[in-house]
């Protein structure tokens, strides 16, 4: 287990004039969550808390802020400004210049930085991206280039790390990029959680459906396609090559040829790695015991789900539980209630 930091992680959440809100608002969140998963294992004191500042550095005061903590942040956030234009946004980077200096002493002192949409401009006039990767908001691409002339633009991405410089191009990406900076920061466990709660997960939306509903007949065009879905469906049955080729009506030889030349791994492999999923889903939310867990799954004994999720995911599942259980041990519930 990675070790716990030795006092809480400070972000710094900068309230601009003409700012935008939501991000700020999407970063509280993602903290709250976290710091609520730390006290469900067991933690004693919240590791992270947050303050807000305005651009001249003096306290904001917000509801529900938490007690505001003096030291140096470490980590900055940059919402960013509601700009009408590229010359609008110009003025408001003189404006705020001297946030950026502060921004910069964060930096060079060993802090991350994150910084949204336009706040990105804001780096780049205190020469924070002078040769660094960074993404920058299309609209905006020419007054980039005057306030960051030296960034290497991060073509086609959504958003970038350098050296502990967090860039985006949209401020929607602010839950995303905060978790990842958790995670740089030595928040591994409780970051991974985060994002497996707030961000969008394809493969574990399909299964927890299945699992509150029970499998259902879904049309998926391609035989490949047929094949995966018929997995997800019947994975908690025994794997049979010759039911998985009739449902992707093809050959159990062809739909291996086509299978690998696709997934990169055998119909076996993937269903594997589909029960490992729910096996960690289950693991996360429910306090069933690990046979209920294993039969659920499709194993027919709990030694064969050990066996497979410790070479999958490189742990066993009662770690995995103890690291990633996003519920409080039943033990705590009276006191939780009593809060």
């Amino acid at each position: 287990m990675h070790r716990a930091r030795p006092a809480p992680l400070i972000v710094e959440i900068l309230v601009l004039e003409d700012g935008l809100e939501a991000p700020g608002a999407a970063v509280v969140d993602a903290l709250k969550l976290v710091n609520h998963l730390a006290a469900t294992r067991g933690g004693r004191r919240p590791p992270c808390t947050w303050r807000w500042t305005a651009s001249d550095g003096q306290a904001v005061r917000r509801a529900g802020a938490p007690p505001r903590t003096r030291g140096r942040a470490d980590l900055v956030v940059v919402g960013g400004w509601l700009a009408r234009n590229g010359p609008h946004l110009d003025q408001l980077v003189r404006r705020d210049g001297s946030v950026g200096d502060r921004v910069a002493a964060v930096h060079a002192a060993g802090g991350q930085v994150l910084a949204l949409y336009t706040g990105v401009a804001l780096l780049g006039a205190a020469g924070l991206l002078q040769g660094r990767r960074a993404v920058t908001p299309w609209p905006f691409a020419a007054s980039m280039q005057r306030h960051a002339p030296g960034l290497l633009p991060a073509e086609d991405a959504a958003w970038a790390e350098c050296e502990g410089i967090w860039t985006a191009d949209s401020p929607t990406l602010a839950t995303e990029l905060l978790l990842r900076a958790l995670h740089a920061s030595g928040l591994q466990d409780l970051a991974e959680s985060g994002r497996s709660v707030l961000l969008h997960a394809p493969q574990r939306q399909r299964l927890a459906q299945a699992i509150a509903q029970g499998s259902g007949t879904r049309v998926a065009p391609g035989s490949l396609e047929r094949a995966r879905r018929w997995l997800e469906d019947h994975l908690h049955e025994p794997y049979s090559l010759a039911a998985t080729a009739r449902a992707a009506n093809t050959s159990g030889r062809s739909l291996l040829r086509h299978f690998r030349a696709t997934f990169e791994r055998t119909p076996l492999q993937m269903l594997h790695e589909l029960r490992v999923t729910q096996a960690r889903m289950l693991l996360e939310t429910t306090y069933l015991p690990l046979e209920t867990i294993a039969e659920r799954c499709g194993w027919r004994d709990p030694a064969m789900l050990r066996t497979v999720f410790q070479r999958l995911t490189g742990q066993s599942p009662a770690h995995y539980r103890e690291r990633h259980r996003l519920r409080s041990e039943r033990r705590q519930w009276g006191r939780d209630i009593a809060r």
